[in-house]
């Protein structure tokens, strides 16, 4: 089926809208406004409102992107997979953020957009975790612990890298954070791996 000039139309609109959004982040703005970000996409501002409620909602659209995108990675594994294979998750999460643009990873991990991209966050862990607890049979209490601490302590330390504060190589932080965690499923949950 062939799209409409409408639908093409929609499609270039957002485009043109993202990558403005894009560009002004990246650059340093820290104000953008709906009329800056409608001028440097050559659209009007009602046109901006056709498509977005407001800026809050252009940046929910990149979560929920990245949310989907991250979810279908690691769905292509099962919870053994990711038992029987030490730095299997690390691995996952990394390839995601390292096929992302740097303006991704920007905003999944500014400051100012942290509060939304954890409620993505929790919402995986629990799904991940709800995996945990049916494959292993074991608690989803434990399952959700193991998960949010493993997890967390991935996306911290990539966070960390990712601002420049740590110098770990991307293989020196997987290799600490597979042994932090193993030693962790070990310790805690009793877990054979």
């Amino acid at each position: 089926m062939e799209k409409s000039s409408s639908d093409l139309r929609t499609v270039r609109t957002k485009k043109a809208i993202r990558t403005a959004f894009e560009e002004m982040l990246m650059a340093g703005d820290e104000s953008i406004t709906v009329a800056a970000l409608a001028r440097r996409a050559g659209i009007n501002r009602k046109t901006f409102y056709l498509h977005y409620d407001t800026l809050t909602d252009l940046v929910d659209t990149y979560i929920a992107d990245a949310r989907a995108e991250l979810l279908g990675m690691l769905e292509a594994h099962d919870v053994e997979d990711y038992l029987s294979t030490r730095g299997l998750l690390i691995s996952v999460l990394s390839r995601f953020f390292a096929s992302h643009q740097q303006f991704y990873s920007y905003v999944l991990f500014q400051d100012k957009y942290w509060p939304r991209v954890r409620g993505a966050w929790e919402e995986i862990n629990e799904l991940m975790a709800h995996r945990l607890s049916v494959a292993r049979k074991i608690p989803y209490d434990d399952a959700l612990l193991y998960v949010t601490f493993s997890c967390g302590t991935m996306l911290t330390m990539l966070r960390m890298r990712l601002r420049g504060r740590t110098n770990f190589t991307p293989e020196q932080l997987r290799k600490k954070i597979v042994k932090l965690n193993v030693d962790g499923m070990r310790g805690a949950l009793g877990l054979k791996i």
